[in-house]
């Protein structure tokens, strides 16, 4: 059977295979699993979740400095903690959502969004956002998934 929605939730809730289109183009053919956790483009990235995934210019990413330019670093909202070191980011509000928070912070010209628990410390001011390594995704300026390049040749060792 196939269904055509809009409404991405829909999609994610009563599809076994979702193709993902963009102006008439297949951006990606997945479950919606590996959608929300593998995205192929920054389309998809932006297109699957709520609140979507961040997409921060690599160049300001401790670590990532050495991608080509335009590269974009993908992290899910709920991946992103606070921390002493990482990348600096100044809040510009919190929305508080009951069991939920959303931190709207910036990263550069950046909007990044950081959902942790209410019950943890309030942020505001400078900040430092840290999350795992594995859960960073690196596209290409054209947008893609950059799977072909390793990381690790671009990442340079944290101190």
């Amino acid at each position: 059977m196939v269904y055509v929605t809009h409404d991405q939730v829909e999609a994610m809730t009563m599809a076994d295979k979702i193709v993902v289109m963009n102006q008439g183009r297949i951006e990606q053919i997945a479950s919606p699993r590996e959608l929300y956790t593998r995205p192929a483009t920054t389309f998809c990235a932006r297109f699957i979740g709520t609140p979507p995934m961040n997409l921060i210019p690599a160049g300001v990413v401790p670590g990532y400095e050495r991608l080509p330019e335009g590269c974009l670093i993908g992290v899910r909202p709920e991946d992103i903690r606070a921390g002493r070191d990482g990348v600096r980011a100044v809040v510009e509000s919190v929305e508080y959502l009951g069991a939920d928070e959303l931190v709207a912070a910036h990263v550069g010209d950046a909007r990044v969004i950081v959902r942790q628990p209410a019950r943890s410390e309030a942020l505001d001011g400078t900040i430092a956002l840290v999350w795992p390594e594995s859960v960073a995704h690196v596209f290409g300026p054209d947008g893609r998934r950059l799977d072909e390049v390793p990381q690790a040749q671009y990442r340079e060792e944290l101190q």
